[in-house]
């Protein structure tokens, strides 16, 4: 049984903080390694929505804390998508796929679902590159006018 070690809330974040890129390579390597042994349901504070210098390290904890511990924090992750040049998206494209279609496709799909609902342009034409990266099509969408105006709207910026 694995025994996960109990922090506060604003511990945790305070390692979060720490994987900030700009910091010396011992604490964000310290704080890897704590934070690959918090509560699982605690996994959704490893990306912060500030603190885009974290996201990076973020998704490095994520990858290696492994699914399904790292569950809770997939929403999370599907938000990365909304800009590819973010640090982290390409690192989160890959977790998507390494988690494979059945297990992130809904999570994608939420985010395309909001994006079109928000009529945003730019981040559905990120979230249609991630999906081709992923090799998603519109068969794979379970409401398939999502795909459709992601992708429509993807090509009408090109």
């Amino acid at each position: 049984m694995t025994h996960f070690i109990e922090l506060e809330n604003e511990e945790i974040l305070y390692y979060v903080y720490n994987l900030n890129w700009l910091l010396p390579k011992e604490n964000q390597e310290t704080a890897i390694e704590i934070l690959l042994k918090i509560d699982p349901n605690k996994a959704d504070m490893i990306l912060p929505k500030y603190g885009k210098e974290c996201w990076e390290n973020g998704v490095y904890v994520l990858k290696k804390m492994g699914y399904p511990q790292n569950k809770k924090a997939l929403p999370n992750l599907a938000k990365l998508l909304q800009d590819r040049n973010w640090p982290g998206a390409f690192e989160a494209i890959e977790l998507f796929r390494e988690l494979g279609k059945e297990i992130a496709l809904p999570f994608i799909e939420k985010e395309c679902t909001e994006a079109m609902q928000q009529n945003d342009l730019d981040w559905l034409e990120h979230l249609y590159f991630a999906c081709e990266g992923l090799n998603y099509c519109e068969e794979d969408f379970s409401n398939k006018e999502v795909f459709t105006f992601m992708k429509e709207s993807a090509e009408s910026l090109t």
